[in-house]
């Protein structure tokens, strides 16, 4: 079974785990500098970017929510984000960034570790793994 999480670690722990993400044709990665992340806007725009939604969720949490549990668009096996300099992430919007890492963790992770195979019906829905790191 697939075991979705959200991990705290080093630069030099990150280091050694992306020298082994490189090798792995079926993950997909985003990478995210949280010392140019302080609103909800600069967030949102580079997880857009990254992940190609179709729409923009400037104005919604929801469609944020909804967009990165469906990503039918990316053709790959498992994701991982890894925000790095975390404690300068949304350093002055604490609840913004306690909402969206609890995001994960309560919604985003656990829809792709299992409830995408209850509720995806149209085509197969498949579990993945998603994995978050916040790199101190």
């Amino acid at each position: 079974m697939i075991k979705n999480k959200i991990y705290k670690i080093t630069s030099p722990e990150i280091s050694e785990i992306k020298k082994e993400m490189i090798h792995d044709p079926s993950l997909f990665l985003v990478e995210l500098d949280g010392e140019k992340i302080h609103t909800w806007e600069e967030y949102i725009v580079q997880i857009e970017r990254k992940f190609e939604f179709p729409t923009t969720c400037i104005d919604s949490m929801d469609r944020y929510l909804d967009w990165i549990r469906d990503l039918d668009w990316v053709e790959k096996d498992s994701f991982v984000i890894v925000i790095y300099n975390y404690n300068d992430f949304l350093s002055s919007e604490l609840e913004l960034k306690n909402k969206i890492i609890n995001g994960f963790k309560d919604t985003i992770l656990p829809f792709w570790e299992e409830e995408v195979e209850r509720v995806v019906v149209v085509v197969e829905g498949k579990a993945k793994s998603f994995k978050v790191y916040l790199v101190e």
